[in-house]
């Protein structure tokens, strides 16, 4: 019988806080309760520096015969939530408002996994044509992250022998992402999980943690004096957050909750601010809405967590065979290849 090598990841109790933190910013940052306007991107960054990172160590340790499974695993944890999140907002969608070309060509680019792509460009002139105003326009960040899940194996594993996990080359690739605005992010967290991997500065450990957390506080000082080069701090912030959480420890219940509910709250967090809306319609805006929308949110995420995802990651190790590891292989990777060929027909044949 394969084992499979992914259980075999360290794990780093610290980041199951750190997501439910980057989840409850983005929550509040999109019902207005942040004067910063980049809160809602910068969680979206640690998110990004955190999937390299974990992503990153988990390919490192596995060869090509392993990959279907590693597809598997992704899509059950994946897809089942994100899909359902889908569904909830076009069951809402259908209901109220008119459905337009415009509004199908947005809910086909968010199936096929390229909305990052051909969906957040027309935005600003769009907005209005897009299911509820654009709600779920956070989904870009997943899309990323899918596709990044399609591109790492590729390089990490299928073209480890030809320096596929080389750190001169995944430097060069971490300069280039962040020179051209690129996703840095990941990139950063799979670069690190190689300069780990490779065991280059293990005899220097407290040397390093030190030089972390000087450069986290003049990132963040960055941040702060200088909001016009955002893009260029940001990433270099995000994974040093990363670094500093990244300390291996035992999982306990009320983490495993904490953590399993990020994703979920990510996803659906509009669901509480609509609901308070339409009971508390006047008081839009206030703290006490903001509050209870955010608590119905997260109760809504652990129930999402507890009997839907929790549910489907207990039954993966069952549903599991060679056959539809292999399957979903390729459903993946045809799902983005379509949304691609898709998205540039679109262009090339209407424009916008």
């Amino acid at each position: 019988m394969k084992s499979n090598n992914t259980a075999l990841a360290p794990y780093y109790p610290l980041f199951d806080w750190l997501r439910a933190v980057c989840a409850c910013v983005v929550m509040l940052y999109h019902d207005h309760a942040f004067p910063w306007g980049q809160a809602g991107n910068f969680a979206v960054q640690v998110f990004f520096a955190l999937s390299g990172w974990l992503i990153g160590g988990i390919l490192l340790r596995l060869s090509p015969s392993d990959l279907p499974r590693f597809y598997f695993n992704r899509a059950i944890r994946i897809w089942a939530p994100y899909y359902l999140a889908l569904f909830l907002l076009l069951a809402v969608s259908v209901l109220r408002e008119p459905i337009t070309a415009k509004w199908i060509e947005f809910v086909i680019y968010k199936i096929l996994f390229v909305y990052n792509i051909f969906g957040t460009p027309q935005l600003a002139e769009f907005v209005s044509a897009m299911p509820q105003g654009g709600t779920l326009n956070h989904l870009w960040s997943v899309n990323a992250e899918e596709q990044f899940y399609l591109v790492a194996p590729i390089i990490l594993v299928i073209a480890s022998v030809w320096r596929g996990r080389s750190i001169s080359m995944w430097l060069i690739l971490a300069l280039l992402a962040w020179w051209f605005d690129f996703y840095a992010a990941i990139v950063f967290g799979v670069l690190a999980a190689i300069v780990l991997n490779q065991g280059c500065l293990l005899s220097r450990q407290s040397a390093i943690r030190i030089a972390v957390v000087l450069f986290l506080i003049i990132s963040i000082l960055c941040l702060a004096a200088f909001p016009d080069a955002y893009r260029k701090t940001s990433p270099i912030a995000a994974i040093f957050i990363v670094l500093i959480l990244a300390k291996k420890g035992d999982r306990t219940k009320l983490g495993e909750i904490v953590g399993g509910m990020s994703y979920p709250l990510y996803l659906n967090h509009w669901c509480g601010v609509y609901v308070l809306n339409f009971l508390l319609p006047d008081m839009r805006g206030e703290p006490i809405r903001i509050a209870a929308a955010a608590i119905v949110n997260i109760v809504f995420a652990i129930l999402l967590y507890w009997y839907f995802d929790r549910q489907l990651l207990a039954q993966r190790s069952a549903w599991y065979s060679e056959r539809s590891a292999v399957g979903t292989t390729f459903v993946a990777y045809a799902t983005v290849i379509v949304g691609l060929l898709y998205g540039t027909c679109r262009l090339q044949l209407f424009g916008a």
